[in-house]
């Protein structure tokens, strides 16, 4: 089955990409360049007409969104264990993290970076940018508390999609200033995610000379 993987450095696609690794699968990652514009260029339109990132394109099938694109993957590759696929109030769990990373947590990060999205009123930009600040530091201060009893993984002793996804948040710290020092528990985790290989590998992507449009 043929797999395309669209992604941007620095993005929330980090967990798609590590996704792919953990189950060993054999895909194409085609890197976009946001600050270029890739995501607006019209051979990536093509694919998704939202302009966004990640999307998993299986079998000329586009999938976008990140929910349903690690959804995809742990689907179709259920030996990776990416999510408790045979455990209802785990699997219930980890969509709750999922779906409050998504639609919570990156949504007051793009109040800040990307303010435009929700007005096109410059004047209430200042407004959206501290309600969002103040919002990612609430996140971080729910996500320190959850990993705070020195737990291996969010779902405790088994990592899963969640894992990286939150390694996304903590790396967007450095872009929002946020002393981390003060945040002991997401460290260790980060770290700790960081440490895999498949991680390792999915990082290595961010760098790589495949993108959209060649230099």
């Amino acid at each position: 089955m043929p797999l395309t993987l669209y992604f941007a450095a620095g993005s929330c696609s980090l967990p798609s990409l590590v996704g792919l690794e953990e189950a060993g699968a054999e895909f194409e990652a085609v890197r976009l360049v946001l600050p270029n514009g890739d995501q607006r260029r019209p051979e990536f339109l093509a694919v998704h007409p939202r302009g966004r990132v990640p999307v998993l394109v299986v079998d000329g099938v586009a999938i976008g969104e990140n929910i349903a694109v690690l959804t995809a993957i742990a689907q179709r590759f259920p030996q990776a264990q990416l999510l408790p696929l045979g455990d209802p109030i785990q699997l219930a769990r980890a969509y709750e993290l999922l779906a409050w990373f998504a639609s919570g947590v990156h949504v007051a990060f793009a109040q800040i970076s990307r303010p435009e999205r929700y007005t096109r009123d410059a004047s209430a930009w200042p407004a959206l940018k501290a309600g969002g600040r103040e919002n990612m530091l609430a996140a971080y201060a729910e996500l320190e508390a959850k990993l705070e009893d020195g737990r291996d993984w969010l779902l405790g002793e088994t990592f899963s999609l969640a894992d990286p996804y939150a390694l996304v948040l903590y790396r967007w710290a450095t872009r929002l200033e946020v002393e981390l020092a003060g945040y002991p528990a997401i460290s260790a985790h980060a770290a700790q995610v960081q440490a895999r290989p498949s991680v390792q590998r999915a990082l290595a992507y961010e760098t790589s000379d495949r993108t959209l449009i060649p230099a």
